[in-house]
C-alpha cells in the first residue's frame, strides 16, 4: 500500500486501536442544541458519515476475523474482502443512526485491541495467502489502523463542515 501506516509497529498499532474509541466519539459530536443525527447521513465532500462509519465497522469487522484466523498454527486463506480491508478500499451498511455506529465501533475497537494485546511477537509476522499476495498479522493490524484513522478523517471533515 506504500502508505505511512505501513511502517507502524505493533506498540503503534496497539495504542492507535486503544484511541479510537475516545478519537471517534469525539468526531462525532455536535455542539447543543444540533444533534449527530441532524448531520449523520447527510452527504458531504466525501459523502456522509454514515457511509464512512458502515465501512469501517465492516471492514473493522474483516481485519479482525484475518487477524484471528492468520494467527493459527496453520492459517486459513484470505479472501478478496481482506485485502480491499486492509487497503481500506471497502464498503459497508450504513448503522440505524449514529449512536448504534458508535457503539459498534468502540466494540470492535476494544475487540482489535485486546487481540493485538494477546499476540506473541512471533505472531505478528504469521502471514496468510490472498490470492495474489500475502498478509502478515502485522500488515492486517497496519490495514485496520489505515481504516480506522483515515475514515476518522473524512467524517471529522463532513461533520464540522456540515455542522458550521
Amino acid at each position: 500500500m506504500g502508505d505511512r501506516y505501513d511502517s507502524l509497529q505493533p506498540a503503534s498499532l496497539i495504542a492507535s486501536m486503544t484511541s479510537m474509541p475516545r478519537r471517534w466519539k469525539d468526531a462525532m459530536r455536535v455542539a447543543p442544541p444540533k444533534s449527530i443525527d441532524d448531520y449523520f447521513t447527510v452527504d458531504g465532500e466525501h459523502g456522509s458519515a454514515a457511509e464512512h462509519v458502515g465501512a469501517v465497522i465492516a471492514q473493522l469487522s474483516t481485519l479482525s476475523d484475518a487477524i484471528r484466523t492468520t494467527s493459527y498454527n496453520v492459517p486459513e486463506p484470505l479472501t478478496s474482502a481482506v485485502v480491499a480491508a486492509a487497503s481500506n478500499t471497502g464498503s459497508g451498511p450504513w448503522p440505524e443512526s449514529a449512536s448504534d455506529g458508535l457503539s459498534e465501533l468502540t466494540s470492535l475497537f476494544e475487540t482489535l485491541t485486546g487481540q493485538l494485546q494477546q499476540l506473541n511477537p512471533r505472531d505478528w509476522n504469521k502471514s496468510a495467502d490472498a490470492g495474489s499476495t500475502m498478509l502478515t498479522v502485522l500488515a492486517l493490524a497496519q490495514g485496520a489502523s489505515r481504516v480506522a484513522a483515515d475514515r476518522l478523517a473524512i467524517v471529522e471533515r463532513t461533520i464540522r463542515t456540515l455542522a458550521d
